[in-house]
């Protein structure tokens, strides 16, 4: 009941600072404001700031935990020369019982505005329901007056928490997927990366080959926010996406070096939009650029 007054009575506030919240197809996208309260009035939760550990060290929110990209990897080389893949259901749980997480424990996820987006996709991939993204990051929430502290993570506690014992969501685009998607009417591959890696100018560490997805559209992943690296309001995403073809009777296949981009544009169409069927190439393009090389696929490059 608690919880319940608490989160009613800030559904109201959502509209109060600027952005109707109340648009958008979701609740797990929180205003800084929101967050705050939650944060400072609900003891059941656990703030988890995802970004490099140099910034959370010199600035961080009293009790939180700091999970960055590693933490959310293999701990193995199972997926070969590809990096940045997912981590297993098992190593996620392991990575959240430091963190005293139960299934009751509402997850709250802080950081640049784009990595949190990461670790989302993972964690509803496997089923976790339960977790908040601030908008606007750690910065904003600063902003908002939250207390915050200089130096290392809340002390290590033991959690007892495990993903229920169900299939994965179907949010996973494979290259197999990917590939079969070339072409196909009923989908649109989404390259989410900036313009000179989509016309294959520009090749980031870790891929081996320059270019693009064949057939795919470009609506690099910042279009999606504002300055301050908050999101735009759902009429503003709505137009950005379906201008470019990115509409809902579609299946959706956002791609970019190694799926962290791509998954922000996965929760902006999955979540705030509504879109139903939306998959993160988790390879992406350091995946692709491997096969490519090996002649098993193909590229585009240019305009």
């Amino acid at each position: 009941m608690k919880r319940t007054l608490i989160l009613g009575s800030l559904l109201l506030s959502m509209v109060a600072f600027g952005k109707d919240y109340t648009q958008y197809k979701t609740e797990k996208l929180v205003s800084a404001e929101t967050a705050k309260k939650i944060i400072e009035t609900d003891k059941n939760i656990v703030v988890i700031d995802v970004r490099p550990e140099a910034k959370f060290l010199i600035g961080n929110v009293e009790g939180s935990y700091s999970m960055w990209r590693p933490d959310m990897e293999p701990k193995d080389k199972r997926y070969g020369d590809i990096g940045g893949m997912r981590a297993s259901r098992e190593e996620m749980e392991a990575e959240l019982n430091k963190m005293g997480v139960t299934k009751d424990t509402t997850l709250i996820l802080i950081g640049d505005g784009l990595d949190e987006y990461r670790l989302w996709w993972i964690l509803d991939m496997y089923g976790m329901e339960n977790v908040k993204i601030v908008d606007g990051g750690y910065t904003a929430l600063k902003d908002a007056g939250i207390k915050t502290r200089f130096g290392k993570e809340a002390d290590e506690k033991k959690g007892d928490f495990k993903f229920a014992n169900t299939p994965d969501k179907d949010t996973l685009a494979t290259i197999e997927s990917v590939e079969a998607a070339i072409n196909n009417p009923a989908d649109v591959i989404v390259d989410t990366r900036t313009r000179k890696e989509f016309t294959g100018e520009e090749l980031k560490k870790g891929a081996v080959v320059k270019g693009r997805i064949p057939g795919s559209v470009w609506v690099e992943w910042t279009e999606a926010t504002n300055k301050d690296k908050t999101m735009k309001s759902y009429d503003e995403l709505v137009a950005i996406y379906e201008q470019k073809g990115v509409t809902p009777d579609k299946e959706i296949l956002p791609y970019c070096q190694s799926a962290v981009r791509s998954a922000h544009t996965t929760f902006v169409l999955k979540e705030l939009l509504g879109y139903p069927t939306v998959k993160n190439y988790d390879g992406s393009w350091i995946e692709w650029s491997y096969a490519a090389k090996d002649g098993k696929v193909k590229v585009e490059t240019g305009e």
